[in-house]
């Protein structure tokens, strides 16, 4: 049992990866057989990991047709980030409580990553999509805060929640439009309001820094229409 739980969990993360990151796309059909061939593995742990992710909701069931990568809900996008906002904001005021010098410096070495990753990598991004790196290093940053101010389990339960508004985050890295200088100087900035011990302001730098929703929406939806479900909205 122990192995067939293992293989599951490999099988649903990798499936899960596929659709945040756009290689199966909303609309396309998936079927056990054709991921099962990809990832080498046996039927069950795929089948377990369909199930799984039919119930997150990243996966639709169409009768007599089969099964679809669902599209991107906006509703749940704009929930999503509401809900971020207001608790990274406190965790984030918590960790400036709790921070020491060794770990603001791990804050800006982790911002001179991610400008040296542009510097050096941007024309290979632009060329190719391959922006999975710098979505990473942008999750490091922030999950950082999650683990000085000991809330690792907060930051394990947003993930979950998140999903659909990673899907967005992934579309809004692909558009040229929208660089990752934006992101880099507002990570350099909430450095800075650390160091200044500007509590207040870097509470409000939080919560303006993940409204970058609301600024660049328009233009994800109209790059990738077809993407998102926008009803209820």
């Amino acid at each position: 049992m122990a192995r067939i739980f293992n293989y599951q969990n490999v099988a649903y993360q990798v499936i899960k990866d596929l659709i945040l990151k756009s290689d199966l796309v909303p609309d396309q059909k998936v079927s056990k057989k054709d991921l099962t061939q990809l990832l080498g593995i046996g039927d069950t742990p795929v089948r377990e990991a369909i199930i799984q992710l039919r119930e997150e909701g990243l996966l639709r069931v169409v009768p007599q047709s089969g099964t679809f990568v669902s599209k991107i809900n906006l509703q749940e996008v704009k929930e999503a980030r509401f809900v971020r906002q207001n608790i990274e904001r406190l965790v984030v005021e918590e960790a400036f409580d709790k921070i020491k010098a060794n770990e603001i410096q791990e804050l800006e070495n982790k911002v001179t990553i991610q400008q040296a990753y542009k510097v050096t990598m941007q024309h290979d991004y632009m060329d190719t999509g391959n922006h999975d790196i710098f979505f990473k290093l942008d999750e490091e940053f922030h999950e950082f805060f999650y683990q000085i101010a000991n809330k690792r389990h907060v930051w394990e339960w947003m993930q979950m929640l998140n999903i659909s508004l990673n899907r967005y985050r992934y579309l809004r890295i692909e558009l040229k439009d929208l660089s990752w200088d934006g992101i880099i100087e507002e990570h350099e900035n909430i450095v800075t309001l650390i160091k200044e011990g500007k509590k207040k302001e870097l509470g409000e730098q939080i919560v303006a820094h993940l409204d970058m929703f609301d600024k660049d929406v328009d233009i994800v939806i109209n790059a990738f229409p077809e993407y998102f479900d926008l009803e209820g909205e």
